[in-house]
């Protein structure tokens, strides 16, 4: 079986998010946590309008992300200059499949001026000696899957 098919692990998941500078930044060395990736989208009942069999009709979706992991100098510094800055950022999880990231499946949003993603949260607990961060997205783009990595 090739190395980039079938089941994989947690470990050759990456985390890259945008610095206050807009360059992306390899951050998985920091990060034990990356949440469910992916779009949910809203969903409205139409039933009544349709035929016999329940309907519904597909709304905007929402994407947003919690990564976290062990307190570290490094992330602090690097997340504290993107929390609450409103401005859009790259955001990239890449899924190595049995190896590390080359071109399997990878989830993400390549900032522009008026798309990508905003960090709106960043908390760090001394007691447990962690951090998470949330993501949102920003604009009319909705991030999607690929096998290429954002820019």
């Amino acid at each position: 079986m090739p190395a980039n098919t079938g089941r994989t692990h947690s470990k050759y998941v990456k985390f890259l998010v945008d610095n206050s500078s807009g360059v992306l930044t390899d951050l998985t060395a920091y990060t034990n946590t990356v949440g469910a990736v992916g779009l949910t989208y809203d969903l409205q009942d139409v039933t009544s309008f349709s035929d016999s069999v329940k309907n519904v009709v597909q709304g905007q979706p929402v994407g947003a992300l919690t990564v976290g992991g062990p307190i570290d100098t490094v992330v602090i510094t690097h997340m504290q200059a993107i929390v609450g800055l409103n401005v859009p950022l790259a955001l990239d999880i890449r899924l190595g499949i049995r190896q590390a990231w080359d071109t399997e499946p990878q989830f993400g949003l390549t900032m522009s001026a008026t798309s990508g993603y905003l960090c709106n949260s960043f908390m760090v607990d001394p007691v447990a000696n962690t951090w998470t961060a949330t993501f949102d997205v920003f604009g009319p783009t909705a991030p999607a899957w690929g096998n290429a990595a954002e820019a």
